[in-house]
């Protein structure tokens, strides 16, 4: 064996030692635990992208800000052309945690996408529709 293949086998021999390594200690791997999701980032999102992010325990409440914010009859819930929570977009979001975890209790405000705009995002953004939920009091 000549000194090029004995280097080769070296650095490969390294490399792999690198891997297992990195593996065995959990580098990357799914067990690691999910980056706190803080309740701003949820503003935007429909209701069904916030429902899958509850962790354990927590408890969601909506309600249908279409009144107080666009002047329209609120719907959300009642079944009548409301559409599915994929059609709902959070616009405020409360609650007793600054990021999602396993006790949060989370109140969220929504509009149906129809009525959320460039306009009507850019105010929840900066919190304006928070004021009409008696959980961000």
């Amino acid at each position: 064996m000549n000194y090029r293949n004995r280097a080769w086998t070296r650095g490969a021999t390294a490399a792999l030692l690198l891997a297992g390594t990195m593996a065995l200690s959990g580098c990357g791997s799914a067990d690691e635990p999910p980056a706190p999701v803080p309740l701003d980032a949820l503003v935007g999102q429909s209701v069904a992208q916030t429902q899958a992010r509850l962790a354990g325990p927590a408890t969601m409440v909506s309600y249908d800000l279409s009144k107080p914010v666009t002047g329209a009859k609120a719907r959300y819930g009642t079944g009548k052309g409301a559409g599915t929570d994929e059609d709902w977009i959070v616009v405020a979001a409360c609650g007793n945690t600054k990021n999602l975890e396993d006790d949060t209790r989370l109140a969220v405000g929504v509009l149906h996408q129809d009525a959320y705009s460039k306009d009507i995002e850019h105010k929840a953004k900066k919190h304006a529709f928070n004021r009409y939920l008696k959980e961000c009091g």
